[in-house]
């Protein structure tokens, strides 16, 4: 089941730029796929040189493509097209900071291959904070797409399509506003995100203690799976 399921169905989409600190744990979970990761200059601000992510992706087994986008909408519908001539149904799009465990990608699958939506959105987010010891939950990101479909905007497809929620126990763990505040202010600096740039930094991230939920009702961790930590350490000192 597992090698039809990798063959014939399914790939994963990853945009990057310099994401060496998160990329290699999130690929550790997922090598059983087929891995593309373009690798852009920035969207916005300026390019200065690419760290160590595309080697560590190629070393991980990933298929690295290097082609300068100015939107992530454009970027991610070039993974689609290039995914889709190679003859993928299905492609997870995954961030370089969203990892999840290996028996929630065969979940995953499996689940997607006994349903019929066109994309599969994420019912229980993790989205750690300042740290993996704190989190706060979120829902809604488009997580599955089928080949065929383009995005409209971020990771929507048009929304007269079939949209459907993943089961509760298919868990992302996203690190998007964890780490030291150099890579929040170069991630605001050359992402597109609602919310991250300098203002909010300063205003939220930084000042942030905990009991402080003025931006969102944050939680100490207390369930992380052990396999997640433990790629997230290892990739951020750059161990893979």
């Amino acid at each position: 089941m597992k090698e039809e399921l990798k063959t014939k169905d399914f790939a994963t989409l990853t945009v990057a730029y310099n994401d060496e600190k998160v990329i290699g744990g999130m690929l550790k979970g997922i090598e059983d796929l087929h891995n593309l990761v373009i690798i852009s200059t920035p969207w916005r601000g300026e390019h200065v040189a690419f760290d160590k992510t595309g080697e560590i992706a190629k070393r991980m087994g990933a298929e690295v493509v290097y082609k300068n986008f100015t939107c992530e909408k454009d970027e991610r519908n070039f993974g689609m097209n290039y995914l889709e001539k190679k003859g993928f149904k299905y492609i997870f799009i995954i961030d370089t900071d969203e990892y999840y465990t290996k028996e929630n990608i065969y979940k995953m699958m499996k689940y997607i291959s006994i349903t019929e939506a066109d994309s599969y959105l994420a019912k229980n987010v993790k989205v750690y904070w300042k740290s993996w010891k704190y989190y706060f939950q979120y829902r809604g990101g488009t997580i599955c797409i089928k080949s065929n479909h383009r995005i409209a905007g971020k990771r929507r497809i048009n929304q007269s399509l079939k949209n459907i929620m993943l089961p509760n126990d298919i868990i992302l763990h996203h690190f998007s506003y964890s780490g030291i505040e150099e890579d929040m202010r170069i991630k605001a600096k050359t992402r597109e995100y609602i919310v991250l740039n300098d203002e909010w930094i300063n205003k939220y991230w930084m000042n942030w203690k905990f009991n402080d939920n003025s931006f969102k009702e944050i939680k100490k961790t207390k369930d992380i799976s052990e396999e997640v930590l433990g790629r997230y350490i290892k990739s951020i000192n750059l161990l893979y």
